[in-house]
């Protein structure tokens, strides 16, 4: 018999999805812990959480319980969903809660959990996946002792920063690829900070230096070099002598630059513009571009200074690769600050899809922490407008037509109706789950005082 497949979706996408609800071979499932909106963002306790036979998440003061997640959170109720084995892989079960359980931003009473699902029940959020043996301990390895500015729970990003470990204190040169905002200065920094090396840390970002000006940038030039050589000048290379040099937009280099560039990390000997006298150094090179520059070898970058630049380029992932993060990112970027977000704002950060990458979510949680002003939390009112816009289109759950408020009366009865479950409201009134928690706020309702509140 022929299987039927939904409009829209090919064979393949559906054969994607199964094998991403399935575990791999020798992979457990864990619930990854990604932060708490009361905390502004910060993960408390163990982030990592293996599911085994069932794992059952509630109310109550946080301690350590087999089998059972306790978040002390008033919008969670006290058996609020539990995550077991199902059909192959594993799927998350609403236990009638108050206020529902969301996966992927969608309110949902059962759902078949992917690698990468994002789980959240009040303002406690956590992404599902399946990780090997050698994956937990590459988290636990750096979330007990950070490479970075900050420790991890990604399983990509803690392999990474274990090679990167290992590589600091050598000689090796580093190339750091990947997408804007990822982040590959603050990595160049932190391999610097773990090398041992006693000279500076001398940056260069190739893209802001006219390339007629990169090679006297890179090596100086002696007196009487050209016209405006009055006297003679180090270049970036002497300066970073003893410590590590790090090249940011390599790939904007230009050509000649590149071979003068290329004979640099041969000789390890720099000679100025100028100067017949070449000077031995002792300097570490970090580069770094973005893998589209890297895909075109030959185009951009030279390819036998690309082979010169590492064995081979170390990606760091792009931030929706890596939700598990944007917890402590995001507390971080508070300065540390105690500050709470709404729950719909965590919500939303956690499932945007933050195209700038760890950079936008800096400088849009910097702004929000500076525009909020003490009282309460923060809110989408705290945010840019337009940024506020598609947050609440492509980040928590589908967008639907704006809906009329009920009247105060109409809300408490409706909740009344259904126990204090807005979730069940939100169906009712077919709008998502974190509207009918803003009427919630706006009418000054306590979900725990609505009779029936579990």
């Amino acid at each position: 018999m022929a299987t039927k497949t939904e409009p829209g979706r090919s064979r393949t996408s559906e054969t994607a999805e199964e094998e991403r609800s399935q575990p791999p071979r020798a992979h457990a499932a864990y619930l990854v812990l990604l932060g708490s909106a009361a905390k502004g963002g910060r993960p408390e306790g163990d982030r990592l959480l293996p599911i085994g036979p069932g794992l059952e998440i509630g109310r109550g003061r946080p301690h350590s319980q087999p089998g059972r997640v306790v978040i002390d959170d008033r919008w969670v109720s006290s058996t609020h969903a539990r995550v077991l084995p199902a059909a192959g892989g594993f799927q998350v079960l609403d236990l009638k809660s108050r206020n529902g359980t969301l996966v992927d931003g969608v309110t949902v009473t059962r759902q078949r959990l992917r690698d990468g699902s994002v789980l959240h029940v009040g303002g406690w959020a956590a992404v599902f996946r399946f990780l090997s043996a050698d994956a937990v301990a590459a988290i636990r390895a750096d979330l007990a002792q950070p490479f970075g500015p900050l420790p991890t729970a990604s399983a990509s990003l803690a392999d990474i920063n274990r090679r990167l470990r290992r590589l600091a204190p050598t000689q090796t040169t580093v190339l750091l690829t990947g997408e804007t905002g990822t982040g590959k200065e603050v990595y160049a920094r932190a391999i610097h900070r773990a090398s041992g090396r006693r000279g500076k840390f001398v940056g260069l970002n190739c893209a802001a230096i006219p390339n007629e000006l990169v090679e006297s940038e890179l090596f100086g030039y002696a007196r009487g070099a050209h016209s405006q050589a009055a006297q003679a000048r180090r270049g970036l290379v002497e300066e970073a002598d003893g410590g590590t040099l790090f090249l940011d937009e390599i790939g904007e280099m230009a050509r000649p630059a590149q071979a003068k560039l290329l004979r640099f990390l041969q000789e390890r000997e720099v000679l100025p513009l100028g100067s017949s006298q070449a000077r031995p150094v002792d300097v570490r090179v970090i580069a770094a571009t973005s893998a589209l520059d890297v895909a075109r070898e030959g185009q951009v970058l030279r390819k036998d200074l690309l082979m010169r630049l590492g064995s081979q380029p170390i990606v760091l992932p792009p931030l929706r690769d890596r939700r598990e993060d944007i917890g402590v990112l995001a507390h971080h970027f508070l300065q540390s600050r105690e500050v709470a977000f709404d729950n719909s704002v965590f919500l939303a950060l956690c499932m945007y899809g933050w195209p700038g990458n760890v950079r936008e979510l800096e400088t849009v949680v910097r702004e929000a922490a500076i525009l909020f002003d003490g009282e309460g939390q923060i809110g989408l009112e705290h945010l840019p407008r337009d940024l506020a816009a598609r947050l609440r289109t492509s980040g928590p759950g589908r967008r639907r037509s704006p809906r009329p408020a009920p009247s105060r009366d109409e809300l408490k009865r409706l909740l009344d109706e259904h126990h204090g479950r807005i979730a069940d409201v939100a169906r009712l009134l077919d709008c998502r789950w974190s509207v009918v928690w803003r009427w919630v706020k706006r009418y000054g309702l306590d979900a725990d005082e609505i009779s029936g509140a579990r």
